[in-house]
């Protein structure tokens, strides 16, 4: 039983830094931050990772620590500098969450609730919705047979279609993540190599190797835009590091099962749906970026922010609508 426990049940609650990596609009940064604070969680402390260098601390309220590294190091660098300053602090848990994911009051709390009764759990994450909160972005993530081999429980699909218990899932998406710091130490933080997506299918299987489980809650609801550090849902830049990261993810965790599913759906599907989208400048670029990023992939070749310059200007960066 860790410090942590015992101290809640003691009536205590643990403490929570919340690490935000930024990237492109500044108002989107604005935003998730002030909901942080609304949630009204009284242990919770606020890292800002600026990896656009254009952010100024006055933006923020007093007590938000902005960190500035001068470049950008990438979505998996900087959830590992708050990991390092959780660690230093004896923070409890880190609470991982995009800049374009706004909580709703009361949601760390519940978060960290879950967490606390159940000691085999390391990580758990919310029912996700899109922006309006109408429709499910994710209610739990798996790891499947299918295109992409990850799948977001519900995406598309009405609220009140959304599971109504909890589940152990694969992995919890890193728009918003609630994790016991001691179990992100022990596996070394988020791998760096990825860069930006499929980190969190990565992390969730290093967990679930050491006998830890993940839980979806559904009593806990978070609005998360989709993707908007890349440029929506089906950006270049999304679709190209998914290419990249997909072949260096199997390597590490897939299954028969799941190379199979790669070939079919992403290599020999690639053709298809290029001709699919003849028509749609974007959704073309979207496509051939994809088949880019798996060939560089195949190779071992790791996502850099020359990349990101290639395929997304970072003044439009959280304009564009997500999946």
């Amino acid at each position: 039983m860790t410090p942590a426990l015992r101290e809640v049940r003691l009536g205590e609650r643990p403490t929570v830094l919340a690490v935000l990596p930024h990237y492109g609009a500044p108002a989107e940064t604005v935003l998730a931050v002030h909901s942080l604070i609304a949630t009204g969680y009284p242990k919770l402390q606020l890292l800002v990772v600026d990896n656009s260098s254009n952010l100024a601390a006055h933006w923020f309220p007093e007590g938000v620590e902005l960190l500035q590294p001068g470049e950008n190091i990438g979505y998996c660098a900087a959830i590992n500098r708050g990991i390092d300053r959780a660690a230093e602090r004896g923070d409890d848990m880190l609470l991982m969450i995009n800049n374009d994911t706004q909580c709703d009051p009361g949601s760390i709390e519940r978060l960290a609730e879950a967490m606390v009764a159940d000691p085999t759990v390391a990580g758990v994450g919310p029912l996700l919705t899109t922006e309006g909160g109408g429709t499910i972005w994710s209610a739990g993530s798996y790891l499947k047979f299918g295109p992409n081999e990850v799948r977001q429980h519900g995406l598309g699909r009405p609220v009140s279609e959304a599971p109504p218990f909890p589940a152990e899932v694969d992995f919890v998406p890193g728009a918003l993540a609630l994790y016991w710091t001691e179990d992100l130490v022990a596996v070394g933080g988020v791998e760096e190599d990825y860069f930006m997506y499929l980190e969190d299918a990565d992390l969730g299987c290093r967990l679930r190797k050491r006998g830890r489980r993940m839980l979806y809650l559904p009593w806990v609801r978070v609005h998360h835009g989709g993707s908007l550090s890349s440029g929506g849902g089906v950006s270049p830049l999304r679709k190209f590091l998914n290419g990249v990261n997909t072949p260096r993810f199997l390597r590490r965790h897939g299954t028969p099962r799941l190379w199979l599913s790669f070939v079919l759906f992403d290599v020999l599907g690639l053709v298809p749906s290029v001709l699919r989208h003849l028509g749609n400048r974007r959704r073309l670029r979207a496509q051939v970026a994809k088949g880019y990023g798996i060939a560089r992939g195949f190779f071992g070749y790791r996502a850099s922010p020359k990349d990101v310059e290639r395929y997304v200007d970072a003044t439009e960066v959280g304009e564009a609508v997500g999946e």
